[in-house]
């Protein structure tokens, strides 16, 4: 008889232990069941906010440009010579050199480098079948007094600061300035050069070699000057690429953030 009821005392222990395993296997399943899409679709989200966040830039100090040396160093290919900037008095670039391309008025001079590339540029014209003419260079400052004094008695000094500099704020004295001409003159120094396949290209291809229009059209008010699609200044293929990328008749000014317009007094 005692043996029988230890049978039957296992037999229910057996019994307990499987409902038990059948319990806790059934929780488990319960637990690990798959993810419903709403579930998902919001993990998910959260994971790629998260993402975000830890890849956002830290933002960077940025400096005052009028207190920024590029635009100041007569060394530097960004300095600024425009009707609030003046250059040093007197100054002459130390490394002044005659390009060796085609020129017209004069035998015109720019800074080394500008003028390694501004035969560059000519050269890759000429395969596009596309003939440039140097109009002008490097003008120290007894030359634009002249040339200034000139537009003066001719027009008025109101309209002869709209087409010309003062001395000392000439960029055509900064020796990296040049205007650039076709094989027909009479566009030369002319709106109407736009039209020419001379300047269609330059619009179009200066910045491949550094070269930016320095007086673009519609910003007379930033620039100070009136349009001029002739005038090219070399600024450096890297930061010619940026503005050139930013838009079409983007200026140095708008770029750079720095002053510009009228003459401060």
């Amino acid at each position: 008889m005692a043996k029988k009821k230890r049978k039957l005392r296992i037999s229910a222990v057996i019994s307990l232990l499987a409902v038990l395993f059948v319990v806790i296997f059934a929780i488990v399943k319960l637990f690990d069941k798959p993810k419903t899409n709403e579930v998902a679709e919001v993990e998910e989200v959260q994971e790629t906010q998260e993402v975000v966040v830890e890849e956002t830039p830290t933002p960077q100090p940025t400096i005052n440009p009028e207190e920024d040396e590029r635009f100041f160093d007569v060394n530097s290919y960004l300095v600024v010579a425009n009707k609030k900037h003046k250059l040093p008095d007197g100054y002459e670039p130390s490394d002044l050199t005659i390009p060796n391309v085609e020129m017209r008025y004069n035998q015109w001079s720019l800074r080394a480098e500008a003028s390694t590339k501004l035969e560059e540029m000519f050269a890759a014209a000429q395969k596009d079948d596309v003939y440039l003419v140097m109009g002008s260079g490097y003008r120290g400052e007894d030359f634009q007094s002249v040339l200034y004094n000139s537009y003066c008695d001719q027009y008025g000094c109101d309209v002869a600061d709209t087409i010309s500099s003062r001395p000392g704020y000439s960029d055509h004295q900064t020796g990296l300035a040049t205007d650039l001409c076709g094989q027909d003159e009479s566009y030369d120094l002319s709106v109407s050069f736009e039209e020419t396949k001379e300047g269609i290209w330059l619009k179009d291809n200066a910045h491949k070699f550094g070269f930016i229009m320095r007086y673009p059209k519609g910003k007379e008010e930033i620039t100070g000057y009136a349009y001029e699609p002739w005038h090219f200044r070399y600024i450096g293929v890297d930061a010619a690429t940026e503005i050139y990328n930013m838009g079409e008749f983007y200026s140095f000014e708008e770029y750079y953030g720095i002053s510009g317009g009228d003459y401060a007094d």
